[in-house]
């Protein structure tokens, strides 16, 4: 079962009954323009704790859970929920946290809550966007990453990836082993 860190449960914290939510299963495949997903669309009022984790639990080897940034709305409108997929492993320290305030819209970033993947770190905001505005934070996070740097803060294949599925997505899982943990609330120490 997935305990109170997980992202569930600030995603739980936006969840309609009425609007659709989006989450797949996938194998990640390294270096590759495949993302071939099995996908699941449900109703707020169906998405809980006790869905996810038997979602989790139901995985085939290699298999990994993900969330979808797209929410379709009873009235057939497309909002998202902000995603990140940072590339830094071991803490996101005050540069980086300031260059995110730096580029990403402040309602976006005041809302923001960070997760160890386990690998890297993930953050979520509460704040809705429209597809158009999705589009441009995205954008955003494509120039977080200083110029000429050696460490970079987003993983901008992530990005193009995301970019070209029309959706963010973010692991909710760790079945395949290639990860230390499941996803879990970080708290940054500035």
């Amino acid at each position: 079962m997935i305990n109170k860190d997980h992202p569930f449960y600030l995603i739980e914290s936006v969840l309609d009954n009425e609007s659709t939510y989006s989450l797949s299963k996938y194998v990640y495949l390294p270096d590759s323009l495949s993302d071939e997903r099995e996908f699941f669309h449900l109703k707020g009022l169906d998405f809980n704790a006790s869905y996810t984790s038997n979602l989790i639990e139901n995985l085939n080897p290699n298999q990994e859970l993900a969330f979808h940034s797209n929410i379709k709305t009873k009235y057939g409108k497309t909002y998202h929920i902000p995603m990140i997929d940072f590339t830094i492993k071991d803490e996101i320290n005050r540069d980086a946290f300031y260059r995110l305030n730096n580029f990403i819209d402040k309602k976006i970033f005041q809302d923001m809550t960070f997760f160890s993947s386990g690998h890297s770190f993930h953050a979520y905001s509460k704040k809705l966007l429209t597809h158009k505005e999705w589009l441009s934070f995205m954008g955003c996070l494509l120039l977080v990453n200083p110029v000429n740097a050696e460490n970079s803060i987003i993983d901008t294949r992530w990005v193009g990836h995301r970019i070209m599925s029309g959706y963010g997505s973010l692991r909710w899982s760790n079945n395949s082993g290639k990860y230390l943990q499941l996803p879990k609330r970080f708290e940054i120490k500035l």
